[in-house]
């Protein structure tokens, strides 16, 4: 039996989503032990800084753990990335895991995965409030993962079908590492001890509730400062309600005799209108990443059904994974 310590990480988790997420779990056969912890509330926490990463460490240097679940996202999980790097040679001293979350757990999933080793898997989290009603081959999906990292069960034959937005001249596939996960969290790492490792691998990214002004903006960081370079491929997951927005602005001027600063301090309504187009997030998110793309003479492809929703299929962070020019992608056992 696969036995599971969940701990919180991020942000308060919803209590009554959790035990219902942590039931379903139980009714699959895993033995569950949540931390003291999860459920506690400290300003936008479930507990400061210093005891949320006493927390994760203290499950860490468990022996009788196969695994570790970050109960929920959010914000807050970097905090702890600090403390986790002053306890690291104890923490390599311990019995390797398996980690699981996604979102914010995205900075945890990779400093346990480049510092300790630890196997990764990017899934859904238990207080997700449709975590007990994932579809059934959105459950096979972590549930398989979850298997093959602890058990080295048989490796899952999953092949998701991609959208080439930009496929370099010559390319035909490529097999590296898989790493990456939420957009905001990856882009926040630059410049720090932990930034992504994602040189010499396939890099995925998903978002949500972002504006894709800010989407741009980001890659266009990601880009500059140098966290693309030697990238593979770029995948792309799901971007949930993340749209265009377009400010207002003046499309006529005062009438003859109108006092201009009423006028501009207070502008009538037909006076306004929209300083530009306003673009779909399909047209929009195709701009955005076809141009990483090109610049980078990297092969993008978006469609992975990976993130924060409609979908919540997993991935198994850290390992080889296939990419090819029609857009096959899958995990290499």
């Amino acid at each position: 039996m696969i036995r599971i310590g969940i701990v919180a990480t991020s942000s308060v988790v919803p209590k009554v989503e959790f035990e219902i997420g942590v039931n379903f779990l139980k009714s699959k056969g895993f033995e569950i032990d949540v931390h003291p912890k999860v459920l506690g509330e400290s300003m936008f926490y479930p507990a400061p800084d210093a005891e949320r990463a006493e927390a994760l460490i203290e499950m860490a240097l468990r022996k009788d753990l196969n695994a570790i679940w970050c109960a929920r996202g959010g914000y807050g999980a970097t905090h702890l990335l600090p403390m986790l790097n002053r306890a690291k040679n104890k923490l390599k001293r311990a019995p390797k895991k398996t980690l699981l979350g996604y979102s914010d757990a995205t900075a945890l999933l990779e400093w346990f995965r480049v510092n300790l080793g630890w196997q990764t898997i990017h899934a859904p989290m238990p207080s997700l409030r449709t975590f007990s009603l994932l579809p059934e081959n959105e459950w096979h999906s972590v549930e398989s993962l979850l298997q093959y990292s602890v058990k080295q069960a048989k490796a899952p034959k999953a092949e998701f079908k991609l959208e080439p937005l930009h496929v370099p001249k010559g390319f035909a596939q490529v097999e590296a590492p898989l790493v990456g996960g939420n957009l905001f969290v990856w882009n926040s790492l630059l410049g720090t001890p932990d930034q992504g490792q994602a040189r010499g691998k396939i890099l995925f990214l998903e978002e949500i509730s972002e504006n894709l002004g800010r989407v741009n903006r980001m890659m266009h960081h990601l880009e500059q400062a140098g966290g693309l370079k030697g990238v593979k491929a770029l995948v792309l997951g799901e971007f949930l309600d993340c749209v265009d927005t377009v400010p207002s602005c003046l499309m006529t001027g005062p009438e003859p005799g109108v006092d201009l600063e009423s006028f501009l301090c207070q502008p009538p309504k037909d006076a306004m209108g929209p300083l530009r187009t306003l673009h779909s997030p399909e047209v929009a998110f195709d701009f955005i990443f076809k141009g990483v793309g090109e610049r980078n003479r990297i092969p993008v492809f978006k469609g992975v059904p990976v993130g924060h929703g409609p979908h919540h299929h997993s991935l198994y962070l850290g390992k080889k994974h296939r990419l090819t020019k029609k857009g096959g992608f899958n995990l290499k056992g």
